[in-house]
């Protein structure tokens, strides 16, 4: 029951200094980012489909041992017209990550204004079937899918519910410990009410405390018993903020749940890990 921990995203130049060493090219921030963390959110491909032979070289540029997961296109999500075409084109690009046996599913964030109908549901059951041998994640972001008979619905459909740490806010969701399937997921985005709706930037703008992490610890000890695999991605990437908080929580992990953990990775220092608030 390992538990692999990352971030959404890692082509972040505003990290080189407070993440990657100073003087990071771009060009070498997947590697760097591999020698750290064992799972990767590729967020990128929610903005803009991935070329078909995007993921060819990351195999052998992360080592072939992070477990990646790969946001779907707003057209999947957020508009809901994705066809045929657009499907072929993820299946496709993932082809080397499956090879490498790197792909860990992907994943599907919903807005708020997706709530809980009859014609939502139906949504669901569509995206599975376009991707019926896939690992699916589902995010959602408004309160009215937190019920008993959504999670019996995405268990009898293999579809796994994002948990979600979030601000306490009118109409989004809950943040207890939910699983429904494979892989348990926790999706982190910080707790900024005051950003939320103030844009991307703001929203995310955030740096977990000590106490706050301990207790997403406690929902990954849930998860870890009823998963075959957790997978904890910190999305609050302003700043840093996100890898800084992964290594704290891989710490943290590794106090805790040292069997669950893969093997260690070096590329943060020691002064860098002492960023943040610990």
């Amino acid at each position: 029951m390992p538990v692999y921990v990352g971030t959404s995203g890692y082509y972040y130049p505003e990290w080189v200094g407070p993440v990657y060493p100073n003087g990071t090219d771009t060009s070498a921030m997947l590697e760097t980012y591999s020698r750290m963390f064992d799972a990767l959110e590729i967020n990128a491909t929610y903005y803009r489909p991935p070329r078909k032979d995007q993921f060819v070289n990351y195999p052998e540029r992360t080592g072939g041992d992070t477990k990646i997961v790969i946001k779907l296109h707003g057209s999947f999500t957020h508009q809901r017209d994705a066809g045929e075409s657009e499907r072929e084109i993820f299946i496709e690009a993932v082809q080397p990550l499956l090879d490498s046996g790197q792909f860990a599913g992907y994943l599907a964030q919903f807005p708020q204004s997706f709530q809980n109908t009859k014609e939502a549901r139906d949504y669901i059951e569509k995206l599975k079937t376009m991707f019926p041998d896939s690992k699916l994640v589902v995010e959602f972001r408004h309160k009215s899918w937190w019920t008993g008979d959504i999670l019996e619905f995405l268990r009898d459909l293999s579809v796994s519910m994002a948990t979600v740490d979030l601000p306490d806010l009118p109409g989004l969701p809950p943040t207890e410990a939910t699983f429904t399937d494979e892989p348990a997921y926790v999706r982190l985005h910080g707790r900024n009410k005051d950003g939320w709706h103030e844009g991307r930037d703001q929203r995310y703008t955030y740096n977990y405390d000590k106490t706050e992490l301990s207790g997403i610890l406690e929902k990954v000890r849930k998860m870890v018993f009823k998963s075959d695999s957790v997978m904890v991605l910190f999305n609050n990437h302003p700043l840093g903020n996100a890898a800084i908080n992964a290594t704290q929580f891989i710490d943290i992990l590794r106090d805790a749940l040292p069997d669950m953990l893969p093997s260690p990775k070096t590329g943060i220092s020691g002064e860098q890990r002492q960023l943040g608030l610990f």
